[in-house]
């Protein structure tokens, strides 16, 4: 496969639809298939047919019709040339809109073979893009999370990603190496009555900042899967609980099915939850108990499993089984019952304590309640309560937004660029492990050669994280992924 080839792809979905976006793509494409391209010729009862050849000016679409090599028309089309360099791709490149039937799309790449071109591999379109200057590597790797994104924010991180805000940090963290460099580079090609006393020391605060903005950058790329994907949300408690009714008022529907019998719930229910722009992955489960039928012991596992894999663990409780006067004490209790079995727990696990069923609580227990809220709030803890009849859940909403807000560094979207990528990642945590060995270097003031060689390592690292150091099975392996017309 040569990158001079003429490669041509459907860019829309495949199947029947209004309208088809084919794109074909190399020099002189155009040219190939100019003479097939006829401008629409109005006839006196009102119809169009195939008139003179249609002319093209850059980024100009105009109606017309593609006919074959006998003159047939194989659709009337809508012509747009992008005149190369100013093209996706980086050269010249014309898109047909034609009528979406398959066997339409079948004529047009018959035709299209015949002319000389070739059908694109996946991804070819933005990787001939890569290759010819139009971006970099991590916004080629935007672009395809931007397509396969399955959250609002995933798709605003994708989009930031896209505009090449990791590359132009990469180049600014790049540059600020270089200036080190520099220092250790003239002490080694000078003489000290020419440049000064050599201290590797003074160096140490500059590349101590840049270490650590290189390890905000590898940390970010876990705030974006969780971006990307949701942050999990497990309710976990009792049988009866009311885990299931909150489940249902959150959704805003009745997704899980309430009862009163016990074990009700016997496998995971998950489903996706929006507030406010944040994306949430909301799983409801079999209540937590002892039990010896088969089923529902399987489903209390499950419940356990899940939780264990949690962004957020939401412990529902019922306090109007509980003693009033130990009201405390029981709550506490049956915490420690519902974490027990969830050993391992992450410490980057959020909790949050929802005592359910607001709505029939009676004054005793509600003046309760909000003193246990007050000394929660001391502690920080994350304390809420929640109604189950009139779908009330304003407060756990809220927490949940701030829980959202500090899994994510929430506040730095939109600052700082995410890495949105193993690959990326793997380069960054490279890079900051070179530049470590660098800092060690530097508080011993050892050699300056061997110093000034970690740190342009360094620079290659952030370099190939960006792809302008790239071997072509990574190149392969990115752009494999891509879906075809891309």
């Amino acid at each position: 496969m040569s990158s001079t080839d003429t490669i041509f792809a459907q860019s829309t979905a495949k199947g029947r639809s209004a309208i088809a976006l084919h794109r074909i793509s190399g020099p002189g494409c155009y040219e190939k298939i100019s003479n097939l391209v006829k401008c629409a010729t109005q006839n006196d009862d009102g119809t169009s047919t195939p008139g003179k050849p249609l002319e093209l000016k850059h980024a100009a679409s105009k109606y017309g019709f593609l006919i074959d090599e006998n003159g047939s028309v194989v659709d009337d089309c809508v012509f747009t040339l992008f005149r190369a360099p100013n093209s996706y791709s980086g050269e010249e490149t014309l898109e047909i809109a034609c009528h979406g039937n398959p066997f339409i799309a079948a004529r047009l790449h018959s035709l299209l073979r015949r002319m000389g071109c070739r059908e694109a591999l996946p991804g070819e379109f933005t990787q001939r893009a890569f290759l010819n200057g139009k971006i970099d590597l991590t916004r080629a790797e935007a672009i395809d999370q931007l397509i396969h994104a399955d959250t609002t924010a995933g798709i605003e991180l994708a989009r930031k990603a896209s505009t090449g805000s990791i590359g132009k940090h990469s180049r600014e963290l790049r540059e600020r190496l270089v200036a080190v460099m520099a220092y250790f580079e003239a002490h080694i090609d000078f003489a000290e009555d020419e440049v000064g006393s050599y201290s590797s020391e003074i160096q140490i605060a500059e590349l101590t900042s840049i270490k650590n903005a290189v390890q905000v950058l590898f940390e970010s790329y876990v705030s974006g899967i969780k971006i990307r994907e949701g942050i999990k949300i497990v309710f976990l408690g009792e049988p009866n609980a009311g885990k299931s009714s909150l489940y249902n008022t959150l959704l805003g529907s009745d997704r899980a099915i309430v009862t009163d019998i016990p074990g009700t719930t016997r496998d995971v229910v998950e489903d996706r939850l929006t507030l406010n722009g944040r994306d949430f992955v909301l799983m409801d489960t079999a209540g937590v108990r002892e039990t010896s039928d088969k089923i529902e012991k399987i489903g209390v596992d499950r419940s356990i499993s899940s939780a264990k894999k949690a962004d957020i663990v939401c412990f529902i409780i019922d306090p109007t089984i509980l003693d009033e006067k130990k009201l405390a004490e029981q709550i506490e209790y049956r915490l420690e019952n519902l974490r027990k079995p969830l050993q391992g727990l992450s410490q980057f696990t959020e909790e949050i304590v929802v005592l359910s069923k607001e709505d029939t609580w009676n004054d005793v227990l509600k003046h309760q309640i909000e003193l246990l809220k007050v000394v929660a709030k001391s502690t920080e803890r994350s304390l809420v309560s929640c109604s189950s009849a009139n779908s009330d859940a304003s407060w756990l909403k809220t927490e949940l937004e701030k829980k959202y807000d500090l899994i994510v560094n929430y506040g730095r979207i939109g600052e700082s660029p995410i890495l949105i990528s193993q690959r990326q990642q793997d380069k960054a945590k490279l890079a900051m492990e070179t530049l470590e060995h660098a800092i060690s270097l530097a508080h011993k003031n050892d050699f300056p050669e061997k110093i000034a060689s970690l740190l342009l390592l360094t620079a290659q690292h952030l370099a190939d994280l960006v792809g302008e150091i790239g071997t072509e099975d990574v190149l392969t392996s990115i752009f494999s992924n891509f879906c075809i017309g891309k």
